[in-house]
């Protein structure tokens, strides 16, 4: 079953900036984003293909995109991921 997609209005704006500054970086983030959408089911027990810690992120998960760390949270009673932040990896772990 497939999952819908939410997101925060900062990540959507920085998005459209890197689609028109980075294609290619945006194209791979999109087609992970497609990915976590098909797959979300898997979420519960995700370890291989999704990464989760309890910190520095807390309550959210994230994934690696290039040197990037996609961030979001599950819904899974309403089939719905929320994506939060896209950040550089070093600004996440230190």
């Amino acid at each position: 079953m497939v999952y819908s997609i939410t997101m925060e209005k900062e990540l959507e704006e920085q998005l459209e900036d890197l689609k028109k500054s980075n294609l290619k970086e945006y194209t791979i983030l999109i087609r992970k984003i497609d990915e976590m959408k098909n797959y979300a089911d898997v979420l519960q027990n995700h370890r291989r293909i999704f990464n989760t810690f309890s910190k520095p992120l807390q309550n959210y998960k994230w994934i690696d995109i290039n040197d990037k760390i996609l961030i979001f949270t599950t819904d899974i009673e309403n089939k719905e991921l929320h994506l939060c932040e896209y950040v550089p990896r070093e600004e996440v772990f230190q």
